[in-house]
């Protein structure tokens, strides 16, 4: 394709020269995956987005006959949908769980075998750009072992962007094989790779435009080759068009513009010289990084360095392959900048994953800038100083890896790498709380709020913890500072209610069940508890329908059938009463089994 004068210089083999054959890469980086990933088999699931993933929908994932019912459900399987819609991603993670039962190693072990094809693809198209197989060969291995990947391979919900990072290489790959030879299997795997690229993640809708630009810099039969590059990408249309309608029969709204649209875009630029900055010296790297001056500056320093240095002295194909994969980072990096979480500063301002397919373009501009080192009889050293450099990543991203064994070595580790992170020290308090560490759960709800004041999930569950451990006062204190702080929150105005209601505060328990259910209509015990309360202000027939609603909503819900008959009972209408409380009872209410001997007799 790409034609590289300064690489076929004849001068001496190098070690890496020797290893650089397609067989000998393959099982070389295979080693090297195995070995500083295969401990990933070992590690539990349960970490950021993990539990909200895998661990939340145990059921729905171990059940194969629910194939189409994952496909129809956005990236964390909610219905009707509310974040991103990756079907492909979905089906992977199904598939894990039905080969592995469920069980971790099926998850790590696929996002490991991805990484492993993507490395090789990476080497055989740096090949196919006519770098030298010894410099392409440096490079792979440099982003094989960078410990800027392992929250990519190491974190399962990392599986998008290795689905996205693999298929771009194999389009762009069959795309020129089949320019060269016309065979129709080839055009058949461009369409299949990159219709489920296109369903692994949204950003793969830039992938024709990659590959334009790769055809337009480099390959040498551009004239004639014109009307069959447009016949080719043509089709890409339907899957792009698909994608859109599907997804928003998934998910019924797009983001709201503070979350994903130029704003955020402009906030979030400093994302750009970072990731270079941790994949070339990894420093500052975080599970749920926080930007800081010393990582941008550096990041910047390295970024410049590196165009300045490949386009120094470069002949023309040098810098278009320095100003390829100038734009091929650019280009992938713009969809993760342009997007912010919901709850911003709160969580992080990044996320490392994102840059595993844009990091390609820099392995682009790194190879040009080694090509030119490795000549002559500098090789030899080049090559020695790479493979050492390869030595310290690989060893330091295992060692790395290690904080991802356990949810709670997670959280201490995205702790230490954004101590501001106030979601960070939500969900530490929370796995700590369930542990029965109090202490340690209260300190950690209360550096959420102290970092974070307007974080307002962290008072409500202070406020819970309180409840437990008998602090009523309290505990009422963060439920009120919590609604406060954000009236639209569920489980602020749901708590709020409940505190009230159990002091008895009528009123003002039924003023905020009212209100969360407006926010929050499907919960169904939230209805039976509106239904108690007024039947206990003695409106036993405005109650009934709300009983009815709430019984409609989840059959098997047990409050609802003992509640329900507690009202029919103070009414006088014991026989109602007690078939509730058999039905409470048959279905495990040891409230309602009670009731039965003592009033049913």
């Amino acid at each position: 394709m790409a034609k590289n004068k300064r690489s076929t210089r004849a001068s001496s083999t190098s070690l890496l020269d020797q290893l650089s054959s397609s067989t000998s890469v393959l099982i070389l980086l295979t080693i090297i995956g195995m070995v500083l990933y295969g401990q990933t088999m070992n590690f539990t699931v349960g970490k950021f987005d993990e539990d909200v993933i895998i661990t939340f929908n145990d059921k729905l994932l171990k059940n194969p006959d629910n194939l189409f019912e994952v496909l129809q459900r956005d990236a964390f399987f909610n219905n009707p949908g509310r974040n991103f819609y990756r079907p492909t991603q979905n089906l992977s993670i199904f598939l894990d769980t039905q080969i592995g039962k469920g069980k971790a190693w099926a998850y790590y072990l696929t996002n490991l075998l991805l990484h492993i094809a993507t490395c090789w693809l990476l080497f055989r198209t740096l090949k196919d750009f006519r770098f030298r197989p010894g410099t392409a060969l440096a490079t792979t291995l440099v982003y094989a072992t960078s410990p800027l990947f392992v929250h990519v391979i190491a974190w399962i919900p990392g599986r998008g962007d290795l689905l996205i990072a693999m298929f771009t290489l194999l389009c762009l790959r069959a795309t020129f094989r089949y320019l060269d030879t016309g065979k129709i299997q080839t055009l058949v795997l461009l369409h299949v790779c990159f219709f489920l690229s296109m369903f692994s993640k949204e950003t793969s809708v830039l992938i024709p435009l990659i590959i334009t630009a790769a055809w337009w810099m480099f390959y040498p039969r551009r004239d004639e080759t014109k009307k069959t590059l447009a016949l080719i990408l043509l089709p890409c249309i339907i899957p792009i068009a698909l994608w859109f309608i599907t997804r928003s029969m998934v998910i019924p709204q797009y983001p709201d513009a503070s979350v994903f649209g130029f704003i955020p875009f402009l906030n979030n630029l400093r994302a750009i010289p970072e990731t270079i900055g941790k994949f070339l010296v990894p420093i500052g790297l975080a599970p749920l990084p926080a930007f800081t001056w010393l990582v941008t500056g550096l990041g910047s320093v390295i970024a410049i360095g590196l165009v300045v240095a490949a386009l120094r002295h470069a002949n023309e194909m040098e810098r278009k392959l320095t100003l390829f994969g100038i734009g091929w980072f650019l280009l992938f990096s713009a969809p993760g900048v342009a997007y912010t979480n919901e709850l911003g500063k709160i969580a992080y301002d990044y996320l490392e994953h994102r840059s595993y397919l844009p990091m390609i373009g820099i392995v682009f501009v790194v190879s040009v800038i080694l090509g030119r080192l490795m000549e002559g009889r500098r090789r030899s050293t080049v090559s020695m100083i790479m493979l050492a450099i390869v030595a310290f990543y690989g060893s330091y991203s295992f060692i790395r890896a290690k904080n991802y064994k356990t949810v709670a070595s997670f959280y201490d580790m995205a702790i230490e790498g954004n101590p501001r992170s106030g979601m960070s020290y939500l969900n530490r308090g929370y796995l700590r709380a369930v542990s029965n560490d109090v202490n340690g759960a209260l300190a950690d709800y209360t550096s959420a709020m102290t970092y974070c004041p307007e974080y307002s999930e962290a008072y409500v569950n202070r406020g819970v913890l309180y409840q437990n451990i008998q602090r009523d006062a309290d505990a009422g204190v963060d439920f009120k500072e919590a609604v406060k702080r954000n009236p639209k929150l569920f489980a602020a105005q749901y708590n709020m209610a409940n505190w009230y209601s159990k002091r008895e505060d009528l009123t003002n328990a039924l003023k905020h069940y009212r209100l969360s259910m407006e926010l929050k209509p499907t919960f169904a015990e939230g209805w039976a508890m509106i239904a108690s309360i007024i039947a206990k202000q003695g409106d036993l027939a405005t109650a009934l329908p709300f009983f009815e609603k709430a019984l409609t909503l989840d059959p098997g819900l047990m409050v609802g059938y003992v509640n329900r008959g507690k009202a029919f009972y103070n009414v006088g209408r014991a026989n109602e009463a007690c078939a509730d409380w058999r039905r409470a009872s048959s279905i495990g209410s040891a409230e309602a089994s009670q009731l039965l001997q003592v009033l049913c007799k």
